[in-house]
């Protein structure tokens, strides 16, 4: 169980709650209540997951989004056909939405793709992309964004996949992905940035500075 209890201290408001993909049933029992107690608006579980969470959560306001990668930097038509078929399963067993998880060079492929039948597998539902923000250089932000709402996400997901500490550059590559929004974009951004309220705290303050009307529909994972 988390023990950083700071972190919903500080951010009560804008956590999720991330489940591992090996917990047993009783331990997915106590996230539940967990995200409950703590008034948290959105989980996230592996795709076998979701049919044990949903009778528990099927009458809250508690989101239920599931996890998808796709790898490497080509991404081919099986894999979103696929994709898109695990998908749907999910949704039938009552989640409330997906997280793709992608490096950017694939994006333009997902969204060519998928953008046709966006509306149709994803009515209603929360479609949610996520990438490593150490991924996306300054210059890609603008283009990342018009994919984004070609294929209509509900969010865009940021990723840290490693923190490098002090030395860690995602000060600054968050304030240009900040500087670079588009007063188009329709969608919110969530984060997975470990339990880490130090970085939670960055997003906060650089987003206050730049974009503050997002900050209520932010969403930061942390780790069950």
């Amino acid at each position: 169980m988390i023990d950083n209890n700071i972190i919903f201290d500080d951010f009560s408001q804008n956590t999720a709650l991330w489940c591992g993909g090996d917990m047993e049933p009783g331990e997915l029992a106590r996230a539940v209540e967990y995200v409950l107690e703590n008034k948290m608006r959105m989980l996230s579980v592996p795709p076998d997951v979701v049919k044990t969470v949903w009778p528990w959560l099927e009458r809250t306001d508690v989101k239920i989004v599931s996890r998808f990668y796709l790898t490497g930097n080509k991404i081919n038509e099986k894999q979103i056909s696929d994709a898109t078929i695990n998908i749907n399963n999910v949704l039938k067993q009552g989640a409330n939405g997906a997280q793709i998880f992608l490096k950017s060079a694939g994006l333009g492929e997902l969204v060519e793709q998928v953008h046709v039948i966006r509306d149709d597998l994803f009515f209603d539902k929360d479609l949610i992309i996520g990438l490593d923000i150490a991924d996306v250089e300054p210059c890609d932000w603008k283009t990342v964004y018009e994919k984004l709402r070609k294929i209509n996400a509900s969010a865009l997901m940021l990723v840290l996949t490693r923190d490098m500490g002090l030395g860690s550059d995602f000060p600054g590559r968050f304030f240009g992905a900040m500087n670079a929004w588009d007063t188009d974009n329709n969608f919110d951004l969530h984060f997975m940035l470990g339990n880490n309220p130090m970085r939670i705290e960055q997003v906060m303050r650089i987003t206050k500075l730049i974009q503050p009307q997002m900050l209520e529909n932010m969403r930061f994972f942390v780790n069950h």
